[in-house]
């Protein structure tokens, strides 16, 4: 078993990392606001690498806040174009993946009707939920076909009718 291990990276790699650390600081951040005591690990960690800024001439990107137990990366390093460049990517997925599952659930609402807003528990209840969410499985499968071999250039908006399938929060979502 290995007690320490030496590691050799070059200023260029440390900054690169530090973009790492930027974006994994976001997640230990969030799971501390949930008082989640799992983060201590990764805050030490991270902690020890922030340490080693000075020694690779990257103090500037490391913060040390009065008031907080430890540093942070500098929000400095958010404007830096390769951490752009995957908090883009990250968005533009996340815009696809929900606007294939907003018009799945359109699709499977208009196919067995919208979900009441009270749940029932009627015999056959569960047959229908399953049925529900296979035909959601299949549909959010065809939409993500769809927009990724097309994008948006085959949709067509237009504003809500009254025929229109009507989500269980009382409007439409996406027609």
């Amino acid at each position: 078993m290995i007690d320490d291990m030496e590691i050799s990276i070059s200023k260029d790699e440390y900054r690169l990392l530090l973009e790492f650390l930027f974006l994994a600081d976001r997640c230990v951040l969030s799971a501390e606001r949930k008082n989640l005591k799992s983060t201590e690990p990764y805050r030490a960690l991270i902690e020890k690498l922030l340490s080693y800024a000075e020694r690779f001439q990257c103090a500037d990107l490391v913060v040390d806040i009065p008031g907080l137990p430890h540093r942070m990366v500098s929000d400095s390093l958010e404007s830096k174009l390769i951490y752009k460049i995957f908090s883009e990517s990250l968005n533009e997925d996340q815009f696809w993946l929900k606007l294939a599952h907003a018009l799945a659930v359109r699709d499977v609402d208009a196919e067995l009707g919208a979900i009441p807003s009270q749940p029932q528990s009627s015999p056959g209840q569960t047959e229908l939920d399953e049925m529900r969410l296979f035909k959601l499985a299949e549909k959010l499968l065809e939409w993500r076909n769809e927009l990724l071999r097309n994008g948006l250039s085959r949709l067509e908006l237009r504003a809500p009718t009254a025929f229109d399938v009507v989500s269980p929060k009382g409007r439409s979502d996406i027609n």
